[in-house]
């Protein structure tokens, strides 16, 4: 996994070939497609191989099927600060590691009102400059609001497909969605491939 997350984050940096990147979110085309495995992993490899601080942003904190990390318990999540401030206490450090993880809410509405449009780009804006690398978890694809209210804030979109399970018709719809909201799809993850055959025969084939 952690090759192959290596291999992910280098592949990301040839489609961002500006190398500004700082924000990708990683949506799922069905549930349990593993996106919070994936964005776990993709933010190992960045903290421990490429030397980054990382911070991961749950959207579904209150949701215990879809919440990241069931033992880490957050009093404030990023978009309950005042529009000046951004505390230590919005994020939860993982030991002495660059890597952190912050609920976007503890609140039942996780989205801040849409009005309040300069109050989320200034919030945006400080975790770029705080963060070398934001990764947002929407393991439940574009039908909840948090994830589709943040596709035009980030930099890119990386599809989750769980293989064998996922139906082309679901990504294709989940694809649309996430375009029509203006996002930019930089690819797709197949997660939970099983090889059925020796791994030196595939190498062959």
């Amino acid at each position: 996994m952690a090759e192959e997350m290596s291999k992910l984050h280098h592949q990301v940096g040839l489609l961002l070939a500006d190398g500004s990147y700082k924000v990708l979110q990683f949506v799922g085309c069905s549930q349990h497609a593993g996106v919070s495995t994936i964005v776990r992993e993709f933010a190992s490899a960045a903290v421990n191989r490429y030397g980054k601080s990382v911070l991961i942003l749950d959207p579904s904190c209150q949701d215990m099927e879809r919440r990241i990390n069931f033992n880490v318990t957050c009093e404030f999540g990023w978009f309950d600060m005042d529009k000046d401030e951004m505390p230590d206490k919005a994020f939860f450090r993982f030991g002495d590691s660059n890597l952190y993880f912050a609920p976007i809410s503890v609140h039942a509405s996780l989205v801040a009102p849409s009005k309040d449009i300069d109050r989320n780009l200034g919030l945006w804006a400080k975790l770029r400059e705080r963060f070398d690398l934001i990764l947002i978890d929407s393991s439940s694809g574009p039908k909840k609001q948090e994830s589709a209210d943040s596709f035009h804030n980030v930099d890119g979109i990386i599809l989750v497909v769980e293989a064998g399970k996922t139906r082309r018709e679901s990504a294709e719809a989940v694809r649309k969605k996430i375009q029509a909201a203006g996002g930019v799809i930089l690819g797709a993850v197949l997660n939970k491939r099983q090889y059925y055959i020796p791994d030196f025969i595939y190498k062959k084939l």
